[in-house]
């Protein structure tokens, strides 16, 4: 919370929180400004996907964590409403002192569940206009617990790592394979470079049921 060495130039409510969730270790130990820019992207990426879709979107960031970057995008964009799905139980304890401290909680929610869960449940599977993910998993582990979380026409937006050289002379199919996403109704989207890289994928046809399999298994035994 705000403190008494507040002045002119002091952090927002918003870096309060989020220095907290890095103090608890629910976030990286870097500093918070360029973490907050990294989330302050997604939220122009998901505003510009959103156009002439609904009029409030809904959107899941998926294994919250300390709450980037769905604590960012909520803060900045009042008219989405946005789920925080989060499986530690501390984690989803912090985040709902955080959404209630700051004034979120009218259309943030926490969800306290596993990813795989949620996808199977009638409510959750197929309703979300967007899907975030800053750090949920590898590629194959992000796209089957997001899919079945999206509805036909919905988009997924994935945090990538840096580019590189050598990145950028390898085949940008390897890490979102067109074929292997097809099981999934996902289709390969634009890639987004600006300080930050992300890639955006499309649900192009609905998740089959058969997905997602049973908690633990996307990640044991990854579709690609």
């Amino acid at each position: 919370m705000p403190g008494a060495d507040e002045g002119a130039d002091s952090p927002t409510l918003l870096h309060h929180v989020l220095g907290e969730a890095r103090e608890a270790g629910f976030l990286g130990p870097g500093p918070i400004e360029p973490q907050i820019r990294h989330a302050e992207g997604f939220t122009a990426i998901a505003r510009r996907l959103s156009t002439g879709g609904p009029a409030r979107p809904r959107l899941v960031d998926l294994g919250s964590g300390g709450g980037l970057p769905g604590l960012v995008v909520a803060s900045g964009w009042p008219e989405v409403s946005v789920d925080l799905l989060e499986a530690g139980a501390r984690r989803a304890a912090f985040l709902e002192q955080a959404t209630d401290r700051l004034g979120l909680a009218d259309r943030v929610r926490v969800l306290h569940q596993r990813a795989e869960v949620c996808g199977r449940e009638a409510g959750f599977r197929g309703c979300y206009d967007g899907v975030l993910a800053r750090s949920f998993g590898r590629p194959a582990v992000v796209a089957e617990c997001a899919a079945p979380l999206l509805t036909v026409g919905g988009w997924l937006v994935v945090s990538e790592p840096p580019r590189t050289e050598e990145s950028v002379e390898a085949d940008e199919g390897s890490r979102w394979p067109a074929e292997a996403l097809g099981q999934l109704g996902l289709a390969p989207g634009e890639a987004v470079h600006a300080e930050f890289d992300y890639r955006v994928l499309r649900q192009a046809s609905a998740c089959p049921e058969r997905f997602p399999r049973r908690n633990g298994v996307p990640a044991k035994k990854p579709l690609f």
